[in-house]
């Protein structure tokens, strides 16, 4: 007989090393583990190999397998990012996550999605629409309480019927209660009385991971989320394409399409940003614009009291300030012309002045404040501060009618 190799029976468990080795096995004895423990090892070293313990691939595949099943049994759908290439295990969709955090793993930005969504799962329902061409599903969120849920017209355009599905699969028939043509924003009431969302006063921060998320109704049962990961190119600015009527809006670079119209945006705090009012470009170019929610806040107050929206009127024409350098651009909205007789006149406003500020709040640009007075009744008291020359001017002005 000749002399054993290093493979051959050396101990007790000797036969087994030809089968499986050691530091692979799906199961360890207790004071395997423990000495694996001591040693600081994740694996234990396989004996007469004299190579360095290694983390074995069930580690790595175990918490994959989890995390897959865990949004599997949530029925969400994840697509992240601007990578082409992705995993699809029955309903789950997972992709690469742009993002401006160098240490933010894959999965751990897939958990946060997750986590994020489920703040304002409960306030998002999915659309049923039926039309004399057919059918069409899109996402609506709640805005108000008693049923009031917020859509955008071409989700629910020519519509004979539109049925709402919640999160929990139940139908409820929708009647429209109105819209505004300028923003898309229709109106939409059912008889359940769903959670309201949760709509933040401010804008996402420039280069932030946000998560817009659509929900696409089944046949039967409850809807599945669709989930969007994407970092914010702006908020505050005018949407020169996409949003009518010079609105500002909240871009981010994520993959939605126009089937994603009335999807909401929600940012790191958990808050409602904004929903889908347009999206631009095409392939991994995408850009998807979304309306404030301060706006849509405002707006479906407005459609729910008057059936549609009541303007108040400033009176004064505004542009984008011209650049004080290339490295501070001018914010603010620059007053060029102001009507004989109307509120801005009267409140003592004049042609070169700079609005800063509106009811205390920053104005970065002539569509930022054109967006935040869009809503505003007529009779609506607003303080308002400029610069003048060198000067801070504080005044205040009553919106006329229309």
């Amino acid at each position: 007989m000749g002399a054993p190799d290093d493979d051959d029976d050396v101990g007790e468990d000797g036969p087994l090393r030809g089968w499986v080795p050691r530091d692979d096995r799906l199961w360890l004895h207790p004071s395997e583990r423990a000495a694996a423990a001591a040693a600081g090892q994740y694996a234990v070293d396989r004996p007469g190999r004299g190579r360095p313990a290694q983390r074995g691939p069930w580690m790595v595949g175990g918490l994959t397998v989890c995390v897959v099943l865990a949004l599997v049994m949530t029925g969400m759908v994840v697509v992240a990012g601007t990578d082409t290439g992705h995993q699809a295990t029955n309903d789950t969709i997972i992709t690469g996550v742009p993002t401006t955090e160098a240490d933010l793993s894959r999965l751990t930005t897939t958990r946060r999605m997750v986590t994020l969504a489920a703040t304002v799962r409960d306030s998002t329902v999915a659309l049923m629409v039926s039309t004399a061409n057919g059918s069409r599903v899109g996402t609506g969120v709640v805005a108000e309480a008693g049923g009031i849920v917020v859509a955008l017209h071409p989700t629910v355009a020519g519509a004979r019927s539109v049925t709402v599905v919640e999160q929990d699969g139940t139908r409820q028939p929708a009647v429209q209660v109105g819209s505004d043509p300028a923003t898309g924003i229709v109106v939409l009431r059912i008889a359940d009385d769903l959670p309201v969302a949760d709509f933040t006063t401010g804008d996402p921060a420039t280069g932030s991971l946000a998560v817009a998320m659509s929900e696409e109704a089944r046949p039967t049962g409850a809807p599945t989320a669709r989930l969007y990961a994407g970092t914010v190119l702006s908020a505050g600015l005018a949407a020169r394409t996409g949003l009518s009527a010079g609105f500002c809006g909240t871009a981010i670079a994520a993959p939605l399409t126009a089937d994603d119209l009335g999807s909401p945006l929600v940012e790191p705090s958990g808050a409602v940003a904004g929903v889908l009012g347009a999206v631009t470009g095409s392939g991994a170019s995408r850009t998807a614009i979304f309306l404030p929610a301060e706006l849509i806040r405002d707006v479906t107050a407005q459609i729910v009291s008057h059936g549609s929206v009541v303007h108040g009127v400033l009176g004064a024409g505004v542009i984008d300030p011209p650049a004080a350098g290339t490295s501070s651009p001018a914010i603010g909205a620059l007053i060029e012309d102001v009507a004989a007789g109307s509120s801005a006149a009267q409140a003592g406003l004049r042609h070169g002045d700079r609005i800063v500020a509106v009811d205390g709040a920053v104005v970065r640009s002539a569509a930022e404040l054109s967006t935040r007075l869009y809503a505003d009744p007529p009779g609506t008291e607003l303080p308002v501060t400029v610069v003048r020359g060198g000067d801070t001017v504080a005044t205040t002005t009553v919106l006329g009618d229309s």
